[in-house]
């Protein structure tokens, strides 16, 4: 009878993440490697036809907590919440766009708090009226806005939101 040990369960388990790591990262190579459309005279590029938002800002790998800041999470700032948002929070989660537009938002207010370097409600609470304008712009661009549109707006959100956690002592 054969026994395994941990040290060989952990080597299997170690195994399966590295085939899935490889696998994943040979779909991607093939979908970089794909050829590109062709481009006729007047067709907008690629990069014209998807929106992109900023890059990461410069630093943000080094951020350290701001001394002496004062930290209020962003649910406790309802007072300074913006008239649209509040709209949005009260509107049925089925309603077409609610997570794209979600993901936009979040976006920005992580965007102006790590901008600011304001722990407050007002470093925050960022206005209503971008995300529109730019969920305006997705739907005119793509007609109908999918996961796919707001994907980079979410995980830029995820880390500006981690670093303004990390920066001011506490939840966003």
């Amino acid at each position: 009878m054969l026994r395994v040990g941990r040290s060989a369960s952990k080597a299997a388990q170690i195994a399966a993440a590295l085939f899935i790591f490889v696998l994943c990262g040979a779909a991607v190579r093939a979908e970089d490697s794909a050829a590109p459309a062709e481009q006729t005279p007047g067709s907008p590029t690629p990069e014209d036809s998807f929106l992109r938002i900023a890059p990461l800002p410069a630093g943000i790998e080094n951020v350290t907590p701001i001394p002496g800041a004062v930290n209020i999470p962003f649910a406790n700032c309802a007072a300074n919440w913006p008239e649209g948002y509040k709209v949005f929070r009260d509107e049925d989660f089925a309603v077409e766009g609610h997570a794209r537009r979600r993901d936009i938002y979040a976006w920005l207010r992580a965007k102006q708090a790590f901008e600011t370097r304001d722990c407050s409600c007002s470093g925050k609470v960022a206005p209503w009226e971008p995300v529109e304008a730019i969920y305006a712009q997705l739907v005119k661009t793509f007609g109908e806005v999918q996961i796919k549109h707001t994907a980079a707006y979410d995980a830029e959100a995820n880390v500006l939101t981690a670093t303004v956690e990390r920066m001011c002592g506490g939840r966003f």
